[in-house]
């Protein structure tokens, strides 16, 4: 039985590699093959008249393999989501679908941050030179910087982002084994069972395949809760080991916090249950006459929870007092684009409008669908996810409301959690219930037709030809703004020109780049979104040479209509640029700051 559930762990690392044709088929098969062993397995039950449960059904030899089969099922998991991301994003950028909302935008955010110039960002502030801050209270995307620094191109977000991915699923699974190894008869088909759903996890794979920072709540979200759990290992330890505990977590609830400001949020709904059920059975203690102290109905293990939510839950409340009112006080809210303002602006009608009452619990569900059902046995966990789950229901955001793509960080690691707690419980399944869950879990991902996406992008564009014309331009254009030939600088305020090596200073060299074109312009200029032009009087005063980069014709009509790149493009003559090089498709325009360049015609 080990051996089939390892096959069933290798379902999604087959289809990363696999035809999208493919991928829909193959999913509705392996549920209905897991259907038939359903119905066998429920009969063998009946006819002996008695349910097998999980600690019946591993035997010595299967437990013996399991840790050889966990790891040989990670290491392909890793091959095939490592050669699933390198294509995808590669047909991703090639396709142009690297766009400034959002991917450049926050790889520009974590180049500053490599570069020593803290949260600044071009693409979310009024006046290009705001703080991503105050936009998004994130600066534990700050870990992501490394990839950003050493990786060149732009590249280091989409690596850093499959790389959080990876190492979330495998801690995960390897948590569930930890547990699972000092009773493996106890919680072995517990344990297979969420070996599955982790490693065929649809919204682990969105937030993953998202390219956003969210995807830190995978291994924060981990460290967090794996921390919060040794708490009932404390009643056993030394005294002076209770501080380095505490000190521990506190970190690990700040780390997790830092991801995003709605986290603290998330954490005291999900908690929230617990809490009231735990005062509600100690309440009934102390009013109950037959007992014999109430002073003393805590047990030690009851006052380490009791200490240690407290301790979380302070400061959840400080943070969020904070980032919520402190924070926007002192910090440059005129500069930036806050959320708030972003949750109030209306959305273009291309993207999917809110769906009806019936459709979220139909989500609500796929949710839990995907952390197994099993958890639904874990009633106050239960309830938590369902309170954070009002807050996407309450959305008039689509993208939110459906929990598409990165959405789901608010979810998925509190998801896991009770798939942990729900191994670690007294609940007793049988194995014709185990198949049951799998077997919905791939029949509910094979109606997802994003699950895996498709790594052969057919290009959005009209006509194809024009991507090869583009991307020949762009050669030709990272070489003009990389010039090696020196150049003369018209500074501000001065009547004399200065001599200037531009190679030395690709750091002072900006671009206005059109939304689509950005991820292809060589990191080792600024880069700047093509609707800042009208800051670009302000912007260059710090900039050794100032550029705009466009191409009218290759855009989407619908969201970034040519009309608004022309507009951009008049604002840009209005300021004295003119025109230095026109490609095939593409044309670069320089503010009046370096003399005597050549107009290049090809």
């Amino acid at each position: 039985m080990v051996y089939l559930f390892f096959l069933f762990s290798l379902v999604s690392p087959f289809l990363f590699i696999s035809p999208k044709n493919f991928h829909t088929p193959f999913q509705k098969g392996v549920s209905l093959f897991l259907i038939l062993l359903v119905i066998v397995s429920f009969w063998k039950e009946k006819k002996s008249k008695k349910q097998s449960f999980s600690f019946d059904l591993l035997s010595e030899g299967q437990i013996a393999t399991l840790p050889y089969l966990v790891c040989i099922s990670c290491i392909i998991f890793l091959l095939g989501s490592t050669y699933h991301a390198f294509h995808l994003t590669k047909e991703i950028a090639n396709t142009f679908l690297f766009h400034d909302a959002d991917y450049i935008g926050l790889s520009d955010i974590l180049l500053s941050i490599a570069n020593g110039q803290g949260f600044s960002t071009a693409y979310y502030s009024e006046s290009g030179q705001g703080s991503y801050l105050s936009h998004h209270f994130a600066p534990g995307m700050a870990v992501l910087s490394p990839f950003i620094g050493l990786i060149p191109n732009r590249w280091g977000l989409a690596i850093g982002i499959f790389a959080t991915y990876q190492l979330g699923t495998i801690l995960w699974i390897l948590w569930a084994y930890r547990i699972t190894i000092k009773n493996p008869k106890k919680f072995g088909v517990k344990f297979l069972v969420f070996w599955i759903l982790i490693t065929n996890q649809l919204y682990l794979y969105r937030i993953g395949s998202s390219f956003h920072f969210e995807a830190l709540v995978i291994v924060f979200g981990f460290f967090f809760f794996y921390i919060w759990e040794q708490r009932k290992k404390i009643p056993n330890v030394q005294v002076h080991f209770f501080w380095i505990y505490y000190t521990i977590l506190s970190l690990a609830t700040i780390l997790y916090l830092s991801i995003k400001e709605d986290i603290g949020i998330y954490l005291l709904l999900f908690f929230l249950p617990t809490v009231l059920i735990t005062l509600y059975k100690h309440w009934k203690k102390i009013w109950n006459p037959e007992a014999p102290n109430t002073l003393n109905s805590f047990s030690a293990e009851e006052k380490n929870y009791l200490r240690s939510l407290i301790l979380i839950l302070s400061i959840v409340s400080l943070w969020l007092g904070f980032v919520f009112f402190i924070y926007p006080i002192f910090g440059d809210k005129s500069e930036s684009i806050t959320w708030t303002n972003v949750l109030t602006q209306g959305y273009h009608s291309a993207f999917k409008q809110v769906t009806g009452f019936q459709k979220s619990i139909q989500i609500f569900l796929e949710l839990i669908v995907s952390g197994g059902l099993g958890i639904f046995q874990m009633l106050a966990e239960i309830m938590g996810i369902g309170l954070i789950y009002v807050t996407h229901l309450l959305s008039t955001r689509p993208w939110h409301h459906e929990v598409y793509t990165y959405y789901s960080y608010s979810l998925a690691p509190f998801i896991l959690y009770a798939g942990i707690l729900w191994i670690l419980s007294e609940k007793k399944i049988s194995i014709s219930f185990a198949f049951f869950i799998l077997a919905c879990l791939f029949w509910k991902n094979s109606l997802d037709q994003n699950f895996p996406l498709d790594i052969n992008i057919k290009s959005p564009w009209e006509n194809p030809s024009v991507q090869k014309d583009i991307h020949s331009d762009l050669k030709e254009i990272n070489s003009i703004l990389l010039s090696k030939s020196k150049g003369q600088v018209l500074l501000e305020g001065e009547n004399h020109l200065q001599s200037l090596d531009i190679e030395k200073n690709t750091l002072g060299i900006f671009v206005f780049s059109q939304y689509n074109l950005s991820f292809w312009i060589t990191d080792r200029t600024k880069t700047y979104p093509l609707e800042q032009v009208k800051n670009s009087r302000s912007i260059c005063k710090t900039a050794n040479v100032c550029y705009m980069v466009l191409a009218e014709g290759f855009t989407d009509e619908i969201l970034w209509p040519k009309s608004r790149i022309l507009e951009y493009k008049k604002e840009f003559e209005n300021q004295k640029g003119f025109l230095i090089w026109k490609g095939k498709q593409t044309e670069v325009w320089q503010l009046p700051s370096i003399q005597g360049t050549q107009i290049h015609q090809n």
